[in-house]
């Protein structure tokens, strides 16, 4: 069997079983079992697969069937035009939180000193890698409740030479920074789960069954997390530190309001490359 046939079998038997993106996943297995780029799959379909290659990519298919997704299967995913890995059970990035990564750099590089930025759930660390790489100095601080994440957030800092600059906890929200004194953030970051209990069972399969629910799941009204975040964190921000919130656009207008009432200013929100609200920006007083 060569790349072409490989490809075109798992087209085929994704298609089958309603898998979603059939075609691109296809060739993505082949590029992971071949250690191809996904360029080369396309430009080299009529390479032979040995018979370790067939083997896996077979195997591969199997667990695309059942509709795992395919970072999971691969070890692999892209977050800002960086490489992460990453295994089953830690959320995956979308494409969308880079708009977080942009606006939180935006305002990282309009400081006067080295900035100190904390990520809140961190998961595989694609946001506070991507903010530590892309800046010069300063340090990033992130927590996670799930020890997993943490393993391959730690992983993923050492494979782009930030162990210097990142620095990671256990813990939920907050709770790992209460020990340190003071307002120390200049900065802070959090795609939070904002989705709404009563709409996780419509979720996409590949969602629903395989992705971590704590990652996913925002209560009632999708703001448990992002009100938590909002009553706790003037309390780590120095005066005029930046926060910075992922969710959906249509819990834009109840966060303004509820980091108003607390007395944050300078609501503004960031459209994602689809043109969706996706991320709330707002400031402590100076």
């Amino acid at each position: 069997m060569n790349i072409q046939q490989a490809v075109a079998l798992a087209d085929t038997t994704l298609r089958a079983h309603h898998v979603e993106s059939p075609r691109l996943s296809a060739e993505l297995l082949a590029a992971h079992v071949t250690s191809l780029t996904r360029s080369q799959v396309l430009a080299k379909g009529d390479r032979s697969l040995s018979l370790e290659e067939e083997s896996a990519f077979r195997a591969a298919l199997a667990r695309r069937v059942r509709h795992e997704p395919v970072p999971y299967i691969t070890g692999e995913t892209e977050f800002y035009s960086l490489p992460f890995s990453i295994v089953p059970g830690v959320f995956i990035p979308r494409p969308e939180t880079e708009t977080l990564v942009d606006a939180a750099l935006a305002a990282a590089r309009g400081l006067d000193h080295p900035p100190t930025i904390g990520d809140l759930g961190t998961g595989c660390g694609t946001i506070l890698v991507s903010l530590a790489y892309h800046l010069e100095a300063g340090e990033v601080w992130g927590c996670d409740l799930s020890p997993t994440a943490l393993r391959v957030a730690a992983a993923n800092a050492r494979r782009h030479h930030l162990e210097n600059r990142v620095m990671l906890r256990e813990g939920s929200l907050f709770d790992p920074f209460r020990p340190i004194a003071g307002r120390i953030f200049d900065v802070l970051v959090s795609n939070p789960p904002y989705i709404k209990s009563g709409d996780i069972p419509a979720l996409a399969k590949q969602i629903r069954d395989f992705e971590p629910l704590p990652a996913l799941d925002g209560g009632p009204d999708g703001l448990t997390c992002i009100r938590a975040i909002l009553e706790d964190a003037a309390d780590f921000l120095r005066p005029g530190g930046f926060l910075f919130l992922e969710a959906e656009p249509g819990l834009m207008p109840k966060i303004e309001e509820e980091a108003k009432r607390r007395g944050y200013v300078d609501f503004v929100v960031h459209q994602d490359a689809s043109g969706k609200e996706r991320v709330a920006q707002c400031r402590t007083p100076d």
